[in-house]
């Protein structure tokens, strides 16, 4: 059996110290074991160390717990994924194309990123933040594409999935997630609400300075607080631990899971990319992989699951520059586990795609994005043009990573300093003429406009 203590024990202090980041949770579940590690601090105003029981935000990762009730309400016959979901809200403004399988699957066209940017206003003087209460705000808007078409990430979808959950339930989502995962899980430790952890151990938000250093990031996202809004609960305001995921990946890859949850609903529009019940399917040193992401104000988080391998690991961090972190962390425990994998194929980007690449991508309410070539040759860069925030309105903030080259057939992968790659930066939509039409930058479609 791999030992995974000291291989982390030894490296994992120095990523922390590298990447800025003030603490990290791992948990390891390989061939029926499970390894549960903390590292450094829950806070840097009020030290803790982290432990496997401290609750961080986990974000998306939240999505995949959505997944497995709505594959549970499937297998029990009080849902059908291509039923149109609109007759349940009647009035609504629910475009009458859109199902189930597109909202879980991020296929339905809704855009409505107003809901981060507007969410201080939308949220002011203690406003209902009820998952139905979200609705009102964006179901009227125009959609990206039409349902079924193509692939965006939309958290204002998974909304509308929840409150299908509720109204097919008639119970209020946080009391169907308890009944249907968190329990029979044996998730004792996770919850939704603020006033769950105040008594336990909890890792604080945190960024990093001008220079580099672990610094507290208070009331800086779009929520109340600290605190997720209610109708953000489904998508990524779940809180856990490391141990809990542990629970949480043995029984998703148990008889107890639905019987669709990891099966191809639909594609995720970049080649050997699809998307299950919410969870993200590719794959992993060679072998079939269920994943999810999570990212917050302040924290960075990665669930995996090989079951072919009979393995499953995540990193939870209290950091927004955590994904490095997570990444270091993984590549550990993909090789202790499986020996040294074949380095992800990358190649220079041709001067016909950079010319074809060149130009300015809308990213909605975030500003755009211009991708121009970079310092080296084969490289490309990302220019960003952060969007102004409005009166009392909130703006994620553009990365802009500066050497971008190739991975076959279409994606943009980062490079280090030392030209070692870092993981996708976007993927790009070519057309049958050769031109490049699109960006998914961050999973969410991005379209050219000069």
């Amino acid at each position: 059996m791999s030992d995974f203590t000291t291989l982390l024990d030894d490296h994992v202090p120095e990523i922390l110290s590298r990447h800025g980041v003030p603490g990290a949770a791992v948990g390891i579940l390989a061939g029926g074991e499970t390894t549960l590690l903390g590292y450094g601090s829950t806070n840097t105003a009020h030290n803790l160390p982290v432990d496997p029981d401290t609750i961080f935000q986990v974000g998306s990762i939240s999505k995949t717990l959505l997944g497995f009730i709505i594959g549970r309400l499937v297998d029990r016959g009080q849902v059908e994924l291509d039923g149109p979901v609109a007759p349940l809200f009647p009035g609504a403004g629910i475009d009458e194309r859109i199902t189930l399988r597109h909202l879980i699957t991020h296929t339905s066209g809704i855009d409505a990123q107003n809901m981060i940017a507007d969410a201080p206003n939308l949220l002011a003087d203690h406003a209902d933040d009820s998952v139905q209460a979200s609705l009102v705000h964006f179901v009227r808007r125009p959609l990206l594409f039409a349902p079924g078409t193509d692939y965006s990430y939309s958290g204002p979808g998974i909304m509308v999935a929840a409150a299908v959950v509720e109204r097919v339930t008639g119970r209020h989502y946080t009391d169907v997630l308890q009944d249907e995962v968190l329990d029979p899980a044996g998730m004792s430790g996770t919850f939704t609400s603020a006033d769950q952890v105040v008594t336990r151990r909890v890792a604080a938000p945190h960024g990093r300075d001008a220079e580099g250093r672990p610094t507290l990031l208070i009331d800086q996202g779009w929520q109340r607080h600290w605190q997720l809004p209610g109708w953000d609960v489904p998508g990524g305001g779940v809180l856990s631990t490391a141990r809990d995921l542990m629970r949480y990946a043995s029984h998703v890859t148990s008889p107890a899971a639905p019987s669709g949850l990891f099966r191809i609903q639909a594609h995720r529009g970049s080649a050997g990319r699809d998307i299950g019940l919410a969870w993200m399917l590719e794959d992993r040193a060679g072998s079939p992989t269920m994943s999810h992401d999570g990212l917050t104000i302040g924290y960075a988080s990665r669930l995996v699951l090989i079951p072919s391998r009979e393995l499953a690991y995540t990193v939870l961090t209290n950091s927004l520059d955590g994904w490095g972190v997570a990444e270091d962390i993984e590549q550990l425990i993909l090789t202790e586990a499986f020996g040294e994998t074949p380095a992800r194929a990358v190649s220079p980007v041709s001067p016909e795609l950079a010319d074809a690449l060149d130009g300015t991508y809308d990213c909605g309410f975030y500003g755009t994005i211009t991708l121009v070539r970079g310092r080296f040759d084969g490289e490309m860069r990302v220019i960003a043009n952060q969007a102004p925030a409005g009166p009392n309105q909130y703006v994620i903030a553009l990365d802009s990573p500066d050497r971008l080259v190739l991975s076959p057939p279409d994606t943009l992968v980062a490079l280090g300093p030392d030209g070692s790659p870092l993981g996708d930066a976007a993927s790009f939509v070519r057309e049958p003429d050769g031109t490049v039409s699109a960006l998914r930058y961050h999973d969410r479609i991005a379209r050219r406009v000069s």
